[in-house]
Formats: C-alpha cells, structure tokens, sequence
C-alpha cells in the first residue's frame, strides 16, 4: 500500500494520535492538541487523501494503511489513540484489528457500526442509501431539497462559532462539485463495506476505553451510541452537553480534560470476557 499519510507533531512523552473526521481536517484538533502537548507526544496525520483517494479505498483496507502507518512510524511502540466521528470509527477498527498496536482508546462521538441505518436525519439515509452516481447527486444538491439537505448537515459538520455560518450561495459550479464528489465518495465507502463483520469483530473487543458523545448530537442519538458502547464492552462513558458532532472544537477544552483523565488513569474495572 502506498498511500503515505502526512502528519504533524508537538510535544514529547507517550505517543498520543488524533484522527480527524471525514471531510474534517488536522486543524479541528488544534485546541485539543494544545492542551496535550505539554505530557503527550501529539501526532495528527492529515488523513484527506486517504479518505478522498482517487483510487477507492473500503474502510477496511483505510484500517491496514492506519496499521502501516503506525508500524512504520512508531515501531514497536503502543499508541494511545483518539478518533472523532469517521475517525472514531477507523480508530476502534484498529485498536480491534491490531491491539498491539493501540494502549488506550477515546472515542468522540464515533461512527457507528451500520452508520446508514443509525443516522437520524432522514437526508443523511436517503443520500447515503441510494446508489446514486456523481451526476445525479450533483443535481440532486441543486435543488431546494439539496439545499435543505445542505443546511442540515451544516449543523452537523460545521462549527459556525468559528467557521461561520454557510452561505448555500457560494455552494455553485465547482465548489458544488467538490461537496458533491465527497458524499458520493463517502456513500460508496459505507455501502461496500461489510459491517456485519465489524459487528462480530467488536464484539470481543478487549482493551482499555473511553467513550464520549454529546446528548443531543444530530448524527446519532444517544440510544445509538450507548448501543454500541455496550456492544464493545466500554463502560467508560462521558456524556457531554451543548457540544453537538464537532466536540473537538466547540468545546476543546472540556474534550482535553476527559482525556488526559483517562490516559492518566488506571481502568477502575476489569472487562469480563463474553
């Protein structure tokens, strides 16, 4: 595999790696990282091109260019690992495919097994269902139900506090095009893979972990995500308030403190084997 993962660096000590979201970048865990650095070395790899990657890439094949990239990178070394939404997901797909890999693990408001059927909004299923190619989405994005589509998932994805607002009248032509390129890419990732088998996988997860997730996030509902926790047996969990999908950057700071509590503990229980 050759797809190299740039990424940037701060701080000293034991390793700490954050991973973005899809259609996120390395700088919504700026804040988080600043409050970090001072006891982790923080790495933050640009993951775009291996999300947006000309030549498809299925979650599950993302998951073994994770692995290289930490076994090249920090040989024989465990990484605490943290992952917000698609990067949540991609972050206990590692720490269940290679747990020599991964010490710790946080998950902030993370993807879910069987994401389609799980996302709230009725938009977010019927564009992420459908097979539908790049043209027909594009289109589809042209109209007013596009546009409705378009300022939900805004409140979403977008943190206006510091991003602004979303101007749907600057989303034309090739802007458009680059918006409706990622939902296509992203449709085709969650439809070919087989979460059945990540279901299976999870289930005899055994490592150390945290789980965060805001109470009144869009994407999935707490019903949701208390599933799932119970599924991989974290019992850790931290239920945020007001913070919405983007926790990472609308509350960094109450994020870094949860963190750093649980890298700096030790588990209080011992996980019972199924």
């Amino acid at each position: 595999m050759s797809h190299k993962i740039t990424f940037r660096e701060r701080g000293q000590g034991p390793i700490l790696i954050l991973l973005h979201g899809y259609g996120g970048s390395i700088h919504h865990w700026d804040a988080v990282a600043t409050q970090l650095e001072s006891q982790y070395r923080v790495i933050v790899p640009n993951l775009t091109h291996l999300y947006l990657s000309s030549d498809k890439l299925f979650f599950t094949v993302q998951v073994e260019v994770l692995a290289k990239f930490i076994h090249d990178n920090f040989p024989q070394q465990r990484v605490h690992l943290a992952g917000l939404s698609y990067g949540g997901a991609l972050s206990w797909a590692l720490a269940t495919q290679h747990p020599h890999l991964v010490d710790k693990l946080a998950l902030i408001n993370p993807m879910v097994t069987d994401p389609v059927k799980n996302f709230l909004l009725k938009e977010l299923r019927f564009f992420f269902s459908i097979p539908l190619n790049l043209k027909s989405i594009y289109v589809m994005l042209s109209t007013p139900m596009g546009a409705s589509f378009l300022r939900k998932a805004a409140h979403i994805f977008r943190d206006e506090r510091s991003e602004g607002p979303i101007s749907l009248d600057r989303l034309k032509g090739r802007k458009l095009q680059l918006v409706a390129h990622m939902i296509h890419h992203f449709a085709w990732i969650l439809r070919s893979e087989d979460w059945q088998y990540w279901r299976k996988k999870l289930f005899h997860y055994r490592g150390e972990c945290r789980f965060i997730f805001d109470e009144s996030d869009l994407l999935f509902n707490q019903d949701a995500y208390r599933s799932f926790a119970q599924h991989i047996g974290c019992e850790d969990l931290v239920i945020l308030q007001g913070a919405g999908h983007l926790a990472i950057k609308t509350k960094p700071e109450v994020v870094a403190q949860h963190l750093l509590e649980f890298l700096q503990t030790t588990a209080s229980y011992q996980k019972i084997a199924k």
